[in-house]
């Protein structure tokens, strides 16, 4: 009985310990609150504590009767807690990046009229007023000069680095481009970020195939829901291009451009495939004509595009090639590789302790033998039986036997 009672005021003593703890160097571990509740006669588990204080948080945030409100940190003990006061209605809580970086957006804004420009000022003046009074005076000047706060190196690296892994956007564009962020980036880091662009983890491949002015072209085309035509391409052993259908003009209807396995994509409508998209690599294509109010893609294309999110997906799961309904049994090492393959929703059953299942629509292609084939002795087949067969047919043909 008196478990029962003192489970009724865990919440209340919980607010109660949270209140006395002020600040982040005052903070409180999860594991700390539960000691202390058991102390008092009230048992707690992890799980049921964090979702009390996500109640109480929520609960006094917009409650006018409570002046204080509860903030969470990471540590590595956990997830600890405290209060700080609630901000007045007329401030909130920002750091001087912070307050940079807002006011930075603001000079980056293109504005012409002159009714936009003094808006912007406005907000900038009040920005700087959210900031502490001694921070105000550098903030101003900040704010006067439109000048633009250094990108943060971390982020300027991972753009670097993504920028080199593109095999279609290679010297002269990558490199002006990687300029570009090193010099928006803190100079003070100019040598490490120097170091990343010339990495040689990216070296060896080929100059620019296709340029960002062509790039533009197809946004606009598939902007404006226009055809696009062009010439497609492949290379000979010495780096030649060998257009196909003798050099002729593919005319297609654009649906996205996206990027996948370092490669860029424009996916098209094609009522001929079997998905109804057809995927060209953009450092294949040659002479992109996009006319401006060319002529408009069909009715058909414009609702596939509503589609795209989860149409792209596929097309780049397994590519083209017939849809059957296939089991495959797996190791249970390999559980991250299937949702990198197939999407974190995937359903996957654990048949034994080592052990799991899954069974997915996919379509029945080299790519898909190729990524099975990769985990040869950890994955199996286990249904259709035509799969299994066509699959050991192609290992057989690959070995050179007869199948």
């Amino acid at each position: 009985m008196a478990r029962k009672k003192n489970q009724k005021i865990k919440t209340l003593r919980v607010l109660d310990l949270l209140r006395n703890h002020v600040g982040e160097n005052d903070a409180i571990t999860t594991k700390q609150l539960g000691l202390a509740l058991l102390e008092e006669g009230i048992p707690c588990d992890r799980r049921t504590l964090i979702d009390d204080i996500e109640t109480l948080s929520a609960y006094i945030i917009d409650n006018p009767e409570y002046d204080f409100r509860i903030k969470v940190i990471s540590t590595n003990k956990g997830n600890a807690y405290y209060t700080v006061p609630k901000p007045s209605a007329v401030s909130e809580e920002f750091s001087e990046k912070e307050l940079k970086s807002l006011i930075n957006g603001i000079n980056n804004l293109r504005l012409t009229e002159e009714i936009n420009k003094a808006d912007a000022k406005t907000i900038k003046e009040k920005l700087v007023l959210l900031a502490p009074e001694s921070k105000r005076g550098k903030l101003s000047q900040y704010a006067e000069d439109d000048s633009s706060y250094p990108l943060d190196t971390v982020a300027a690296k991972i753009l670097i680095d993504s920028i080199n892994s593109l095999t279609f956007m290679k010297g002269k564009t990558s490199n002006r481009i990687i300029d570009t962020i090193i010099n928006m980036s803190d100079q003070q880091d100019k040598e490490a970020l120097i170091s990343e662009k010339n990495s040689p983890m990216y070296k060896g491949h080929v100059s620019d195939s296709i340029t960002l002015y062509d790039i533009d072209k197809i946004f606009r085309a598939i902007d404006n829901q226009t055809k696009i035509s062009f010439r497609y391409f492949d290379l000979d052993e010495n780096r030649n291009k060998i257009f196909r259908h003798k050099g002729m003009r593919y005319t297609v209807e654009p649906l996205t451009l996206t990027p996948n396995d370092n490669h860029y994509y424009l996916l098209c409508y094609d009522e001929q495939t079997e998905s109804k998209i057809k995927t060209y690599r953009i450092d294949r294509m040659s002479d992109i004509d996009a006319k401006l109010g060319g002529e408009p893609i069909s009715d058909n294309a414009k609702k596939l595009r509503a589609a795209m999110p989860s149409q792209t997906s596929q097309v780049f799961r397994m590519y083209n090639g017939p849809v059957r309904k296939v089991t495959l049994e797996f190791s249970d090492k390999l559980i991250g590789n299937v949702f990198d393959k197939f999407g974190a929703d995937t359903k996957i059953i654990r048949t034994d302790d080592h052990t799991c299942r899954i069974t997915e629509e996919i379509q029945i292609s080299p790519p898909f033998l190729g990524w099975l084939f990769q985990f040869t002795g950890d994955m199996k087949i286990i249904s259709p039986q035509d799969v299994i067969e066509h699959y050991t047919n192609k290992c057989a043909s690959i070995c050179g036997f007869e199948s």
